[in-house]
């Protein structure tokens, strides 16, 4: 490719010396001579009408107008690679590959088991799947990086499609615990008792602490966790009392923690976002369509376990 008369091997040798500080070093990253790479240079520099380097103790040190080529050169070949990239995503799309990407409470059951379904009906598509923080995933969806994602960020973006959802909140209780004997979970049992919660700004623990503060029920100690395996885990250790959404509490009823519904009302909040429809292959519509409807038969499964 030329741009504006420079050839790319002109620009990538002149980019490896400004790396290196040398002609050799920049030949060897490029397979190919040092006097090559001279040549390139002197190429690019009798282009441009001025020097790029000046050579000091057998070390090529960059010109001031070296420096600045360099960092526009730098910000055009970042653009290019983003290109690239998008490019390479458009033809693994069209050629049957779905990306899905999952808040971490979802990412290690609900979405696996969905997607080993979808694997079913579609036994050529190529699955990859991710998780990454809720904050992240709107803007990976607006650079079109997945095809479909689930966050807890319910806000709405003309963007992406949205499709929202909420499930009640569960109480989690180490086997043998006194609260075991109880069908329903008041607030005023959370007394004195160790409470496992996300992070401060996850929205079932503000909502709860509200609660909590508005009964003046005080806690004995409060854990902080960032993922809802962990507090899984801390629960069947009998370390405390956790509250999480229907279909992280059927995860936890499996590995033999104790579930029971709240006589309060915590909901969690959560939307599934896809790529508008003009952005997408047809083919991939109807993908996430189908993905769509097994994530509601595996939320609705989990609501009649836990229910």
């Amino acid at each position: 490719m030329a741009y504006r008369g420079f050839t790319d091997s002109q620009i990538e040798a002149f980019m490896w010396i400004m790396k290196t500080s040398s002609a050799t070093e920049a030949a060897s990253k490029m397979l190919i001579s040092q006097p090559a790479i001279s040549r390139l240079i002197k190429q690019l520099e009798a282009r441009l009408g001025f020097d790029l380097f000046e050579r000091h103790n057998n070390r090529l040190l960059p010109t001031r107008r070296g420096t600045l080529f360099y960092d526009e050169v730098e910000r055009v070949y970042i653009g290019l690679q983003h290109l690239r990239q998008f490019a390479e995503r458009l033809k693994e799309r069209a050629a049957g590959q779905l990306r899905v990407v999952s808040m971490p409470s979802f990412a290690m059951s609900l979405v696996p088991d969905a997607a080993t379904l979808l694997a079913e009906q579609f036994p050529d598509l190529e699955i990859s799947l991710y998780s990454y923080r809720s904050s992240q995933i709107a803007e990976e969806m607006v650079a079109q990086r997945f095809d479909f994602g689930i966050t807890t960020d319910t806000r709405i973006d003309p963007r992406y499609q949205s499709f929202q959802y909420s499930l009640p909140g569960m109480c989690l209780i180490p086997p043998g615990h006194p609260l075991e004997a109880k069908a329903l979970i008041n607030i005023e049992d959370f007394a004195n008792e160790t409470l496992i919660f996300g992070e401060p700004n996850e929205q079932s623990r503000n909502r709860i602490t509200q609660r909590l503060r508005k009964h003046a029920v005080s806690p004995k100690k409060i854990w902080t966790v960032s993922l809802g395996e962990m507090a899984i885990r801390l629960v069947a250790n009998g370390a405390g009392l956790a509250v999480l959404n229907a279909v992280s509490a059927c995860d936890a009823k499996r590995v033999g923690v104790v579930v029971r519904p709240l006589a309060f009302d915590i909901r969690y909040d959560f939307q599934i976002i896809l790529p508008l429809e003009k952005d997408l292959e047809p083919a991939i519509n109807n993908i996430n369509a189908e993905l769509i409807a097994l994530v509601e038969q595996k939320i609705f499964e989990s609501l009649k376990i836990v229910g």
